[in-house]
């Protein structure tokens, strides 16, 4: 019996659950000096876990895997995911460790960042039989590199059952080891420091057919202010246009959230076509139907949409401080969309 109140999950995700402490600067300082903090706040953070929290705001089912420790921080980063409607249960509390938090400079006037991170404490989770279950009941299982042994053992159960292995792709995060990672991957959404390395082109729309022709069934390059780059699974290239902003207050998630809301559009799709075949438990009812084949089902207009609902969120993200309090209303993004 599933320990899940859900009884089907859309995304599980697998990736380090910080605290991320925002200060405001005016400038960046060079050396001895004292200046006021123009403002500051808390919020969540980490890679997939920023994901799945903007994926849970609109309204998608997701559960996170991490350990993390039993201090303040961490009870923090687990009332932040209630907030976000992220299922917590398969997150390993550790008693006496310490939990992840960055402290973040952002310059007021560019919204760039410095980021200062302390690693958690927290012995690696362990990849468990509900871990196994959490996966069988997704639609998709979303990685960035993190807990790397732990990953790669639910990227078999994944592969095995026909869940959708979706991955983030960080700037400066690319090395040889996640070179098969990313082949292995179904969605494939990378940062243009990313595409670069792995493909070795500076070529966005080229890097996104080279990971495309590498294996991923949806291969897409983002590049900030300037948009995105994607191959559809039948081939189909598509160029995803920036929702530029006047201003831009903090960058923090931006990327994060372009994932998260994507996944969210992309679940409802495959929920969509899920239901279509009378088939609410694909991955446990039916091996002949899984969510790699409803992945390559999708219909190119709700893969556009997808793409730019993302772009609208990731834009109007910018707009606050921090990777999760600005995420916009569904009504702020349909304006945006027009």
């Amino acid at each position: 019996m599933s320990t899940f109140p859900q009884k089907h999950i859309d995304i599980v995700g697998i990736g380090a659950s910080t605290l991320d402490r925002f200060i405001v600067v005016d400038h960046y300082p060079t050396g001895r000096e004292v200046q006021q903090v123009v403002s500051s706040t808390t919020d969540g953070g980490g890679p997939v876990a920023t994901a799945l929290a903007v994926a849970g705001k609109y309204g998608a089912r997701t559960a996170m895997i991490d350990s993390i420790g039993d201090d303040m921080v961490g009870r923090h980063i687990l009332d932040d995911f209630e907030k976000y409607n992220v299922n917590t249960e398969a997150i390993q509390v550790e008693s006496g460790a310490n939990s992840g938090v960055a402290t973040i400079l952002v310059k007021q006037s560019t919204g760039e960042r410095a980021v200062f991170f302390e690693r958690s404490t927290a012995t690696e989770p362990e990849f468990l039989d509900t871990h196994k279950q959490l996966i069988g009941s997704a639609y998709i299982l979303h990685i960035n590199g993190r807990h790397r042994q732990l990953m790669r053992s639910a990227m078999a159960v994944a592969k095995e059952i026909g869940t959708i292995i979706s991955l983030d792709g960080g700037a400066q995060r690319y090395d040889e080891d996640m070179k098969p990672i990313t082949e292995a991957s179904h969605i494939v959404i990378v940062a243009r420091d990313y595409a670069e390395k792995y493909t070795g082109t500076t070529n966005l729309e080229d890097a996104c057919r080279i990971i495309h022709e590498r294996g991923a069934c949806i291969a897409g390059v983002t590049d900030g202010a300037n948009g995105s780059y994607f191959v559809w699974p039948d081939g189909i290239s598509y160029r995803c246009e920036p929702f530029t902003q006047a201003t831009v207050v903090d960058t923090t998630g931006a990327g994060d959230s372009f994932h998260g809301a994507f996944l969210a559009m992309l679940t409802k799709t495959l929920c969509k076509i899920a239901d279509g075949t009378n088939t609410s438990t694909m991955n446990e009812t039916s091996p002949s139907l899984n969510a790699i084949d409803l992945l390559h089902s999708c219909a190119y207009e709700d893969l556009e949409k997808a793409a730019t609902f993302a772009s609208a969120v990731a834009a109007l993200n910018t707009q606050g401080i921090g990777g999760r309090s600005p995420l916009p209303s569904l009504e702020d993004i349909k304006a945006l969309i027009g």
